[in-house]
């Protein structure tokens, strides 16, 4: 360890601080009559104590910094990673695979040795560091994995990754790419079972989540069945597990047999239906458990058009368009301002992209979209005209706009909760590029809430960047800056899509088009969750005054299709209601939720499903070709899962598996330490006490 002193004034500054502390201790003790009667020792004792005393007080304010140079040595770090999905113990001796990985992870710990820092993982849906589990996960994500390890073990000295896993994956990119950013040598520990066995399957469904009341929907079924040459197989689609809507059968031409068969259905009644499709069990399956899956589509009565209205043509406009557009439940027109002729009463939601412009107002537009009671999302940009904007009460006002444009990153606001979002999204929001801001103060207004505020630089502050107004019945979006297709494009090359970036502009959309029903009782949730996801639901109340509050307890009650039910009481936020039930069985649910306020009790119900994944059942045989070119790729190896002692004896004959050493520099203020205080205390009390004793007091 090293410590230095530095300071921003030149040296001689501190011949400055010995000159001031002598001066004053001269001027002190020069005519003292009762120091002349101490002894020598005593005399030198408190003349020192004050010499240091003033000379230490006038050096710490030059504001003095200890700068404290330290190493550390890291052993080097071995990564080991068990997949924990499904497939994995999909094999004919499945208690095997479970005692080979126990037996690993023992043998790991035992042989490898001390100078090594084994860090243990399990992956498959997600990655968690607990390892003492069983093989129960729903999917397989090799991306999640390599991202889990680039953020956690980031600037650490990882000197190699071990993966024990079949090589079937189902969710995420191509993991042959994936050591290409974390550069550290992958050995893999191939499991299962790569023989081609008798397996008929409905490989994939391909099924609109949402469909228009009266109108047919396509369904396209996935069939493939391995060493199934010369057998039928009679393919059933039911709707409610009980009514037959489609049946056909088809026979099995070779041993790598694939049909995508198509279908049209109607939609009849509006809700969440549930279609049960199925294909008979044929004699010496590997499983069964692929012969059948459930589907669910919400049937709704119309789509909600959304009209977007742009200054000027911006990239802003597709990513908006496209964003919204993914949903089936919304149809998008855009239009220039200026070309825009069509009735403002027939949308449910408006964007307004840069306007009111400075070169075009549009306040009989904008007139026009308030009385129809068509909900506005204002978008700031440089062609923004901030002066009218100020005057048209939409729960966010700029002062001091200098006519110019800062690059402002979005920052999530804690105090939000007019509706929830996923945390992936609240933790990689921060990593998206700048919004293109109009420079100035911005302040909310009352009855606004902010979703995002401004991150200058490395500063967060209070200005919101993302306001939501809700004035009596009339709600509004501000956003402070242009540049969505950016947030896009980075949630893209983060995540390999847009679900983040849709999650955002979907969720503002469906706030601002929702048709309120009046009542101050309001429950929120997806119409349909996957089987590994928890289940959240939202809820809100409003008092008299049209306020938030969650003093009153909020109930809600989940009933299955068997009519079992299932009480819960909703957990409070700053202002509203929140409740993770967790994951929940594949079927159609209903709820039922209610609330007193004062005398009224109001209630409110809906109906949601969870949806099967299937994902670990549809593809049996382990791909170990993927598993070797993980490892050929990345500099490592693969051995097969009973040559593990070989992978662990190869690992500790490793060079590059040595500690490494840190030097870490650390700037801190001298007044900051609690040994500078105790100091100036001790000068102080040993010259006070001498005084003291002596009579100088």
């Amino acid at each position: 360890m090293g410590i230095s002193i530095i300071t921003e004034y030149s040296i001689a500054f501190v011949f400055v601080c010995l000159a001031l502390g002598g001066f004053f201790t001269y001027l002190l003790y020069r005519n003292s009559t009762y120091a002349k009667d101490l002894p020598k020792a005593l005399f030198y004792t408190v003349t020192g104590a004050r010499f240091l005393l003033i000379s230490f007080l006038s050096f710490l304010l030059l504001g003095p910094m200890l700068k404290v140079i330290t190493r550390e040595v890291e052993r080097p770090i071995v990564i080991v990673a068990v997949d924990r999905s499904k497939s994995m113990a999909n094999t004919k001796d499945s208690a095997a695979v479970i005692e080979t990985i126990k037996k690993f992870l023992d043998k790991s710990n035992a042989d490898l040795p001390a100078e090594y820092d084994l860090k243990l993982l399990s992956f498959g849906d997600h990655v968690r560091e607990n390892t003492n589990e069983s093989f129960t996960d729903k999917a397989t994500d090799f991306t999640s994995l390599y991202d889990a390890i680039d953020i956690k073990f980031a600037n650490r000295n990882v000197g190699a990754i071990v993966i024990a896993s079949d090589g079937i994956y189902n969710e995420g990119s191509n993991p042959v790419y994936g050591p290409d950013r974390i550069k550290v040598p992958i050995y893999t520990l191939a499991f299962g079972d790569t023989t081609i066995r008798k397996d008929a399957a409905i490989a994939r469904v391909n099924i609109n989540k949402v469909a228009l009341l009266g109108n047919s929907f396509p369904i396209e079924i996935l069939l493939d069945a391995k060493q199934c040459a010369g057998n039928n197989l009679s393919l059933t689609v039911t709707e409610d597990t009980t009514q037959v809507v489609f049946t056909k059968t088809v026979s099995t031409t070779s041993n790598d047999f694939r049909l995508n068969v198509p279908l049209f259905l109607d939609a009849k009644k509006k809700g969440i239906l549930r279609y049960r499709i199925s294909i008979n069990k044929l004699d010496g399956e590997v499983t069964y458990l692929n012969n059948t899956t459930d589907v669910f589509i919400n049937v709704i009565e119309n789509k909600q058009k959304v009209l977007i209205l742009s200054s000027a043509p911006n990239p802003d406009i597709a990513a908006l368009k496209n964003a919204i557009e993914s949903s089936i439940n919304y149809e998008v027109i855009s239009s220039p301002v200026a070309e825009f002729t069509g009735r403002v009463s027939d949308y449910n939601l408006c964007v307004l992209h840069g306007l009111p412009s400075k070169n075009n107002a549009a306040s009989s537009l904008i007139d026009n979209l308030k009385n129809a009671g068509v909900p506005l999302w204002f978008i700031l940009s440089s062609n923004t005209d901030i002066n009218t904007l100020n005057n048209l009460s939409v729960g966010l006002q700029v002062a001091n706009n200098r006519g110019s444009m800062q690059d402002v990153y979005p920052s999530v606001s804690n105090a939000f909760s007019l509706f929830t979002f996923s945390e992936l999204l609240t933790d990689k929001i921060k990593e998206w590029p700048p919004l293109s801001s109009p420079f100035g103060v911005y302040t909310m207004k009352g009855g606004s809430s902010a979703l995002l505020n401004q991150k200058i630089g490395s500063i967060t502050t209070t200005q919101p960047l993302m306001v939501f107004s809700e004035q009596g019945n009339y709600k509004s979006v501000v956003l402070g800056g242009e540049g969505l297709w950016r947030w896009r494009l980075a949630d893209y090359n983060s995540n390999g899509n847009h679900d983040l970036s849709n999650e955002l502009i979907l969720k503002t959309v469906q706030y601002l088009s929702v048709k309120d029903d009046k009542s101050p009782f309001k429950v929120n949730v997806k119409n349909a969750f996957k089987e590994n996801e928890a289940v959240v639901i939202d809820a809100e109340l409003y008092n008299e005054s049209g306020q938030l509050t969650n003093v009153p307890e909020a109930k809600i009650t989940i009933t299955d299709q068997n009519k079992k039910q299932f009480p819960y009481v909703f957990s409070r936020t700053e202002k509203a209601y929140t409740l993770n039930v967790g994951q929940f069985p594949v079927g159609k649910y209903t709820y039922k939720a209610e609330v007193k306020l004062g005398d009224k009790l109001f209630n409110r119900s809906g109906e949601f499903s969870v949806n099967a994944l299937q994902l670990e059942t549809v593809n049996t045989i382990a791909n170990h070709q993927i598993l070797n070119s993980i490892a050929t790729r990345s500099g490592g190896k693969m051995y097969s899962a009973a040559n593990y002692q070989n992978l662990i004896d190869d690992l500790k004959k490793q060079e590059d598996l040595k500690p490494m050493s840190y030097t870490r520099k650390k700037m801190e203020d001298m007044i900051d330490f609690p040994w500078v205080f105790f100091t100036l205390i001790l000068l102080v009390s040993t010259e006070w006490f001498i005084r003291k004793r002596s009579g100088g007091y």
